[in-house]
């Protein structure tokens, strides 16, 4: 039985913290750049307030003032032009624990995080604030060692002189740094990495039509710089069989049902509820809005990191490039990765914007709660129910998806084309050599104005998937094509070389090349030419500069030098460059510098994409076993299928059922009759099952080899000349098996003649049936 509780009303408990309470909330790890941009959300705070009130601020900015020089007299200083606060908003604010913003629509959460965040860096917080037309500042100092020692919070009220009348705003000032702060934020590169998060954190309302609100961002006179996604253009577009028109950008706008929600506890109420479940009361209960925004898009280039999606609370990015939803989390198991496991080296182009206000987040402001079943609600809109990959998804018996991120997974998941004919290049939206991607993206970044839509992308796409048409010829020609014809828009282009000359623009080389050793640089336009060229003559390729200050690179590819494996126009410019840079230094101060050292810099930089890569092409073989694996799907009768496998050895049918139980298939039975049940094969066993079925192969199914329609006349003659593309095919296959089974180690021990024969294969093996080229 418990005792009996009784209230007396003689005495009551203080229960109010010790002021050591607010130094040891410096102990709370918060990186540097987090404690700034807490100070940085109360400012943007007064500015929406003040829009809410009807009197918006007039070019809302904030000045972020750091330390340069490790000194015991440094401070950190931010201020704003708010409207100001009076006295008892300004007691309020700083006080932990308390917070006067609408929970809903205001960066700011608990007044902790302004405590948190002073007191992670400094001893001593002054603030100061005035509205306009008022005669002076108010202000507060909060010394956390002082108030340790009168242990009580009472803190005098300063006030100071106000020049200017119409003055107004708010300034946070913390003195008295501490030493290893102080050393921190003196480092140069420290407070480089502070700009770059703050421009990442607060990009979508450094914009000029920003979230929530926008606002400029100055750090020691500096304008932080708004930072764009580098997406490819919103009117990119592939088809699929399936799915129909998939965008390279899809917008996301998905309203809610309002929810019940109170204001004083921070708490949703659930659909029945109508007093909070934590207070009992209904008094600041109140309808809100939820409300899921943003978009998803493709970057125009690979990256081992930059990339996942950015999830944002009133303007502000709590997570950026998150990849939670790249997984799919089962019932139970652990979660498994689903994006991106099409390239070996790992590297992904999804990325993405999610405005969800109305979901809660950790007092650190550095993550969404996954406890809020807001969270929840957001992956099914954004994701929808089940794995990503379609025959996952179908089965764990999952019904049709068509959320957006499926549908870009669909359309851009691949980061090579599951074969090189004309126009893989264009329905990827991918540029064949993403070390140049990356590079111009650095320019789109930079803000350099050529490469702020995606045209210089899609020249090299272009340049691609022409090549793959026509051959290595298959460039853009600049002539005898008018300008204003080519383009379209009518717009005078600079004087082009004359249409005898047939000359065609090769985008892939034409960039500015940079020399470590000798500190040149070139700026290359390359052109191809044809041997009738009055500059070329009969050399198989020149470089010269122009008046314009550019080097004009022409090069014939059909001359009979590029016929062997080891030289490229590509090979040739770089030999060019290096003998450039060389005949340059002579007698400079670098005589040990050779011809070789200059040309083995140049092609370290500029010729990585020619080197044979052991990782990339055994992640090129599983993708390449895989497709073959796969092909069968829903290209057989659910008899045929099962007859497939009916026929498989007993070891070897065990064995896939063995690998669907492992991988949790739900009806393994329904994987046999789609055709799908070679997934679960090791590669030899894929082998065995192609040399004994090869009708199923052929003649157009996967590859358009004919072999069932083979007719030399004789039976004999017939069965050996299947007998030979069967045992082609199965060679090509051995590579490929034997690329995908080895261990890394194993691979890079290998012989370079032996990787060409394995990459040759992988080549050779892509499919080239119509039907599987429009999968």
């Amino acid at each position: 039985m418990e005792p009996t509780t009784t209230q007396s009303n003689q005495e009551e408990f203080d229960l109010q913290p010790d002021p050591r309470i607010l130094p040891m909330l410096g102990e709370i790890n918060l990186p540097q750049w987090r404690c700034v941009a807490e100070l940085v959300d109360n400012s943007i705070d007064s500015f929406m307030s003040a829009t809410r009130a009807g009197s918006p601020t007039d070019r809302p900015e904030v000045y972020v003032s750091l330390p340069t020089h490790d000194d015991e007299r440094a401070k950190l200083t931010i201020r704003d032009n708010g409207p100001g606060m009076d006295a008892g908003t300004l007691e309020r604010a700083v006080r932990a624990g308390w917070t006067g913003n609408d929970p809903i629509g205001s960066l700011g959460l608990f007044g902790m995080g302004f405590n948190i965040a002073t007191a992670r860096l400094g001893a001593v917080t002054r603030v100061w604030t005035t509205k306009a037309g008022e005669s002076e500042w108010r202000g507060l100092e909060i010394d956390f060692d002082r108030l340790v020692r009168q242990r009580h919070f009472r803190t005098p009220r300063l006030t100071r002189s106000k020049l200017d009348p119409h003055e107004h705003g708010t300034e946070v000032s913390i003195e008295r740094l501490k030493p290893d702060q102080r050393q921190w934020l003196a480092k140069a590169s420290n407070r480089t990495a502070i700009v770059k998060d703050l421009t990442r954190a607060y990009s979508a309302m450094l914009r000029p039509s920003g979230a929530s609100i926008s606002f400029s961002l100055q750090v020691n006179g500096n304008l932080v710089p708004r930072r764009d996604p580098c997406i490819w253009d919103d009117d990119r577009a592939v088809n699929l069989p399936r799915h129909g028109t998939v965008g390279a950008v899809q917008a996301i706008d998905v309203h809610l049902a309002d929810r019940l929600f109170c204001t004083t506890c921070w708490q949703w109420l659930a659909v029945a509820e109508t007093a909070c479940p934590s207070c009992g009361l209904t008094d600041h209960v109140v309808k809100r809005e939820r409300r899921i925004h943003g978009w998803l898009g493709v970057q125009r280039f690979l990256s081992s990191t930059q990339f996942g999606i950015d999830f944002i609370r009133n303007g502000r990015k709590i997570e950026m490039e998150n990849k939670d939803l790249f997984y799919w989390v089962p019932d139970s198991g652990p979660a498994e990765p689903e994006y991106p496991i099409d390239d070996p080296r790992n590297r992904g182009r999804l990325t993405g914007e999610i405005h969800i206000d109305h979901c809660r987040v950790t007092y650190t402001k550095d993550r969404f709660e996954r406890s809020d079943p807001a969270w929840d609600e957001m992956v099914r809109v954004v994701r929808g129910d089940g794995p990503l990959r379609p025959d996952k998804a179908s089965e764990l018996g999952f019904p049709p998806n068509t959320s957006p991120l499926y549908l870009l997974f669909q359309a851009f998941r691949r980061s090579s084309p599951k074969t090189k004919v004309a126009g893989c290049y264009a329905k990827l939206l991918l540029v064949p050599e993403n070390d140049r991607a990356e590079e111009m993206a650095k320019q789109f970044y930079d803000g350099a104005p050529d490469y702020q839509d995606d045209s210089k992308w899609w020249e090299l796409v272009e340049e691609a998937d022409r090549q793959l048409l026509y051959g290595p010829s298959a460039g853009k020609p600049t002539s005898p094509v008018p300008p204003e014809q080519e383009s379209g828009t009518g717009a005078i282009e600079p004087e082009q070389p004359p249409p005898a000359q047939s000359r065609i623009s090769i985008p892939s080389l034409s960039r500015e090349y940079r020399d470590d050793l000798s500190a040149l640089r070139w700026d290359v336009v390359a052109f191809e030419a044809a041997e009738r060229d009055p500059d070329l003559g009969t050399a198989p390729w020149s470089l010269k500069r122009v008046p314009s200050g550019t080097y004009e690179y022409l090069v014939n590819v059909r001359h009979p030098t590029f016929r062997s494996v080891t030289l490229t126009p590509l090979d040739a410019l770089l030999a060019q460059l290096a003998w450039a840079g060389m005949d340059f230094m002579r007698g400079t101060r670098h005589p040990t510098t050779t011809f070789a050292d200059m040309l083995v810099s140049l092609r370290e930089r500029y010729a990585q994409t020619n080197e044979l890569d052991a990782v990339d092409l055994a992640g090129e073989a599983d993708l390449a076993l895989s497709g073959l694996a796969n092909s069968l799907e829903n290209r057989l009768s659910p008899d045929d299928a099962r007859s497939l496998f009916e026929e498989l050895p007993t070891s070897e049918k065990d064995a896939i059922l063995h690998k669907m139980a492992t991988r949790s298939v739900k009806d393994p039975q329904r994987v046999i009759s789609d055709g799908r049940f070679l997934a679960f094969a090791p590669g030899k066993q894929l082998l065995r099952f192609f040399q004994s079925h090869p009708e199923v192969f052929f003649d157009g199914l996967y590859w358009d080899d004919a072999y069932a329609d083979l007719n030399y006349g004789t039976e004999a003659a017939t069965a050996e000349a299947r007998s030979q593309i069967v045992g082609h095919y199965s060679a090509l296959l051995s590579d490929a098996i034997w690329l995908a089974e080895q261990e890394p180690a194993d691979l890079a021990e290998a012989s370079r003649e032996r990787l060409l024969r394995a990459a040759m294969a992988l080549e050779l093996l892509r499919p080239s049936s119509q039907s599987e080229l429009a999968k």
